[in-house]
């Protein structure tokens, strides 16, 4: 009976893989049946041939992962990717798209020293993640609509992630950031992580640990639309390069994860940030809308710039706000970041706050010409914590002032 069914997979592998005529390398088209048993191996064989894949119809992975990832503590998958491709589906984020049901991590990147582009795939309720990323050089993930990632116990669930490490890197255990380096654009998809509850940490898009000197990454997280997520929408941490973040629409849960200080959008030790133009609607309780910081004084967070984002602060009522409450958190090992004209509307602790954090002492940070709409503090506008050092705050709002030589210029 399995020689009876693995003909048939075969047969229906080959019947809808088409040569197209042209210069350049056959692409390969791959249609749908509902059956994992032949969805699974029919798109495992084209996308190990390499070259464009493209997958039409709809295809079911609900089957047991059999991929085991090359890095340890990493979930089983269900399709590897580990050469140069371009998988594709048909359609687009606002029309029928090929989706993808199911599957525990539908697909496990670790093209080594290759370029990977996934496109155009509607992915519906995957486990752990829709798309996890370990190993490439060069990665677009480009309008793709991801929904209802469902969590596992012990891994929660994600939308994107490019790790090279399964928990948070330290100094000590940084990954293998060597692993990924080139362009990285993760543009125009939609990511809905709506069903998840607070007990389980969901996020939008990851990157953990991730290019080194000599073989940086370039990557643009860019105009897409993120929802119900209760951990960050956006997580970067420990980079070697540059990380643009902009024009994003992002709306969290009600709820947020068991972390102690949820950020929507995260960035995180070494790199060169830019986040800019993104509108961001936080849920939350208590939570900061963008976070800047460093625990570690061997990553601190240098030079970021913070540009044009409508922060909306919109929390349950009745909600009394603590100290982990504020539009944007600069904190720990960061000096010389600037937030400029960003605009801030709703209800938090603060609008802005710098203050210490892991030993970490922040220094000649700049908030610059930022804009309080119809916002409503629980305490000042703009907190300055204990030992802070030369802090510069132009602009409007009320100040809290621990540091030491903050100068402020307020609007006449």
């Amino acid at each position: 009976m399995s020689s009876i069914r693995l003909l048939v997979s075969l047969v229906v592998f080959n019947a809808t893989a088409l040569a197209w005529p042209g210069a350049g390398a056959a692409k390969v088209v791959v249609v749908g049946t509902g059956d994992p048993t032949l969805d699974v191996p029919a798109v495992q064989a084209a996308v190990d041939r390499g070259g464009d894949v493209i997958l039409r119809g709809h295809f079911s992975f609900d089957a047991a992962p059999t991929i085991v990832p090359e890095l340890p503590d990493f979930a089983l998958a269900t399709v590897r990717v580990s050469r140069e491709v371009t998988i594709s589906g048909t359609g687009d984020v606002d029309e029928e798209m090929t989706t993808i049901e199911g599957g525990q991590v539908p697909f496990e990147v670790e093209a080594h020293d290759s370029s990977v582009t996934i496109q155009r795939l509607r992915f519906l309720h995957p486990r752990i993640e829709a798309i996890d990323v370990s190993a490439v050089s060069g990665l677009t993930i480009r309008s793709c609509r991801i929904e209802g990632v469902e969590p596992l116990d012990g891994f929660g669930a994600n939308a994107i992630g490019i790790n090279t490490t399964f928990n948070p890197p330290t100094p000590g255990s940084p990954g293998a950031p060597e692993r990924i380096s080139g362009k990285l654009s993760i543009v125009h998809n939609v990511i809905d992580l709506a069903g998840s509850t607070g007990a389980f940490n969901t996020i939008g898009v990851a990157v953990f640990s991730a290019g080194v000197a000599g073989a940086e990454i370039d990557a643009e997280i860019l105009g897409n639309r993120i929802a119900n997520t209760t951990e960050p929408a956006i997580n970067i941490r420990r980079v070697a390069g540059r990380v643009a973040i902009e024009r994003n629409w992002i709306s969290t849960a009600d709820v947020a994860g068991p972390g102690p200080r949820p950020d929507v959008i995260r960035v995180v030790n070494s790199g060169s940030y830019w986040i800019a133009y993104n509108f961001i609607e936080c849920r939350w309780p208590q939570a900061f809308g963008i976070g800047v910081f460093s625990q570690f004084a061997a990553w601190p967070i240098e030079h970021a710039i913070v540009l044009g984002n409508h922060i909306h602060m919109s929390p349950p009522e009745g909600t009394v706000f603590g100290p982990n409450s504020a539009a944007m958190s600069v904190r720990g090992f960061a000096s010389g970041n600037l937030a400029l004209e960003n605009t801030i509307r709703g209800r938090a602790g603060n609008a802005m706050s710098i203050f210490t954090f892991q030993g970490g002492v922040p220094a000649s940070n700049a908030l610059v010409l930022n804009r309080l709409e119809d916002f409503v503090a629980s305490a000042a506008d703009i907190f300055v914590g204990d030992q802070v050092v030369n802090t510069l705050v132009i602009g409007e709002g009320s100040v809290e002032d621990h540091g030491l030589g903050t100068l402020i210029v307020p609007l006449r």
